[in-house]
């Protein structure tokens, strides 16, 4: 049962917990340290003759209790007062605590760190302080010891340049174990480096790009069924229109391909009565207020300790999260009894294969790979493809302009979709990939992200010291007017178009006319950068050419703004319900 709070009680609540957190997470590594020096201390004090009175005669009767008191009280000021305000070198940085954004802020939601949980869309509160200091490389946030990124320099620092100084905090990481196995996204260090060197040969440009035919014929299956929805739509309005819950329906398309891609298993979730799998993963990113606070706690306490709580988030975790690893273990095991037995069922284009082919990782490595890209690998391109529906339906001129461009270049006939495609037509279509930039900029899958410093190093010309911890907002980099212009915040799909002064051709740039590789962080840069981002990007094409080349979409009459929400992941709260009916090919509409 979800509990509802609102209005002042769930910004004391936000402004409270969250303070009392970021003590309770700063004093309890002090506990170790104060143990040992306090137990040393009083080894020392108990072979020391002291007076007998006063408070010196209390210390010697108990001398190891009392030596652990002071110390921890001594290391617990100086953590919590005299070094943020006297030692830390970066306590000169501006501070949402002072910034007009944050006044707002904390009228409507409480101090900006906490609102980040609970805010729609996660990452405004950020993107009012890079736009208050849009000078600073860095912005300490008010109510944790934190500092979010706000410069390019700094992300190049965190990102690229020091990136082997800077991980995930261990407990986002075991959190985010339990959903996704110990793969690619979650290990660190020399593991992660192994698991990269190996990974990366799969998921190159050229192995990506035999995957178009697959993607497209699952995109085929995705457009009858829509038709089959609209065909058979109860509240269907007199010109046609049909109301349908696009989210649900671009889940189970980009769990199909995924599904072949990665694993050689065809859940054939869009054709099938039975969709465990993706009603697993629809139940495990259903955004709730209830599951942001059991995220909060995830990333600032210990597992073990979150486990113990008797809370239903534990259970349903434990229970989806045993059921995916049993799935995509029978699958491992299956096709590799397959492959011993000569009767090898996978693909060429399958990326399980290539891993097993390659060798170096163990079945368990393995194992946590697949549920690795199970998770990542359709539920990135499915909010895409939510959110481009939903910018087709307020922006119609776009929607327009974008299935001309589809009808020719893919050559639709009477507004039937051709049977294939080809990687280099979909790769050269100017504004299909400045939308599907824009859709992948305006919306990242991962609005929020954290880096802790693992050794004293230096960010944006500051000395920062072990355990700082940098907050990564994409959905605020790739939103701020100092990269992106006074529209930052619109969709332009012309910004991803370069077009030749000489023959007037178009052609689709990288960069979305900006200076910095730095300016759009939806799939990060660096050692770290997303792996299967040019898998997303080609299925976001073909999703986004086979929805919009074969249907118009536009907004009910008494729909707002979608509320974005998601524990990890940036969804449409509610699923994302559009008014969709049978595109007319130009020919009919000259007819008509």
């Amino acid at each position: 049962m979800e509990i509802k709070i609102q209005g002042r009680w769930l910004t004391y609540l936000l402004r409270s917990g969250f303070k009392a957190l970021s003590v309770l997470a700063v004093v309890g590594l002090l506990v170790p340290k104060a143990l040992v020096i306090g137990i040393l201390s009083g080894w020392i004090i108990s072979h020391v003759t002291l007076p007998t009175d006063g408070v010196l005669r209390e210390i010697a009767n108990r001398p190891y209790i009392s030596s652990v008191a002071l110390v921890f009280l001594f290391l617990a000021l100086d953590a919590l007062v005299i070094y943020p305000w006297m030692r830390d070198p970066l306590r000169s940085l501006p501070s949402t605590s002072v910034s007009r954004a944050s006044k707002d802020l904390r009228k409507a939601h409480g101090a900006p760190c906490s609102a980040m949980i609970a805010e729609s869309p996660r990452g405004k509160s950020a993107l009012a302080a890079m736009r208050d200091y849009p000078d600073a490389s860095l912005i300490r946030l008010e109510g944790r010891y934190a500092v979010l990124c706000a410069g390019h320099d700094a992300l190049r620092d965190i990102l690229s340049t020091h990136a082997a100084d800077f991980e995930k905090p261990w407990p986002v990481r075991s959190f985010l174990a339990r959903a996704l196995g110990w793969g690619v996204i979650v290990t660190e260090g020399p593991l992660h480096h192994r698991q990269r060197r190996i990974l990366n040969p799969v998921f190159h440009i050229g192995k990506i790009r035999m995957l178009y035919g697959l993607m497209w014929t699952k995109v085929l299956i995705f457009a009858e069924k829509l038709e089959e929805i609209l065909h058979e739509g109860p509240k269907k309005t007199k010109d046609g229109w049909v109301e349908v819950e696009i989210a649900e329906l671009a889940s189970r398309l980009t769990l199909d391909i995924i599904g072949p891609a990665a694993m050689g298993r065809d859940f054939q979730s869009l054709t099938s009565n039975e969709t465990k799998v993706s009603d697993a993963y629809q139940e495990l990113l259903r955004p709730s207020f209830g599951r942001m606070i059991f995220a909060a706690l995830n990333f600032t306490l210990p597992q073990w300790i979150v486990k113990w709580l008797p809370l239903s988030s534990n259970r349903i975790l434990d229970e989806i999260c045993s059921f995916l690893e049993a799935t995509c273990g029978e699958i491992l095991q299956e096709k590799k009894r397959e492959i011993a037995e000569g009767k090898n069922s996978l693909p060429d284009y399958s990326i399980l294969k290539r891993i097993i082919e390659t060798g170096g990782l163990t079945d368990e490595e393995i194992k946590d790979q697949m549920l690795t890209f199970l998770a990542a690998g359709h539920e990135t391109t499915a909010g895409a493809l939510t959110w481009a529906s939903y910018l087709c339906a307020k922006r119609p001129e776009i929607q327009r302009k974008l299935r001309a461009e589809i009808h020719a270049r893919l050559e639709y006939v009477g507004g039937q979709p051709p049977e294939g495609v080809s990687w280099d037509v979909l790769e050269a279509m100017p504004y299909l990939n400045g939308f599907c930039e824009e859709v992948l900029r305006l919306y990242p899958t991962v609005p929020v992200t954290v880096r802790e410093a693992q050794r004293a190093t230096c960010v944006a010309g500051y000395r920062v010291a072990r355990g700082t911890e940098f907050l990564l907002v994409p959905y605020a980099t790739n939103r701020n007017p100092c990269a992106w212009g006074g529209d930052a915040d619109k969709i332009v799909p012309e910004r991803w178009i370069d077009v030749d002064s000489t023959t007037g051709v178009a052609r689709p740039n990288k960069t979305g006319g900006t200076t910095s590789n730095f300016a759009s962080l939806t799939f990060l840069h660096g050692p770290r950068a997303c792996i299967g981002q040019d898998f997303a990007k080609a299925e976001l094409r073909c999703a986004v050419a086979g929805l919009v080349g074969g249907f118009e979409v536009k907004l009910r009459e008494d729909q707002g703004e979608p509320k974005s929400s998601g524990v990890i992941t940036a969804k449409a709260e509610g699923g994302m319900r559009l008014l969709f009916k049978k595109a007319v090919g130009e020919e009919e509409r000259e007819d008509t």
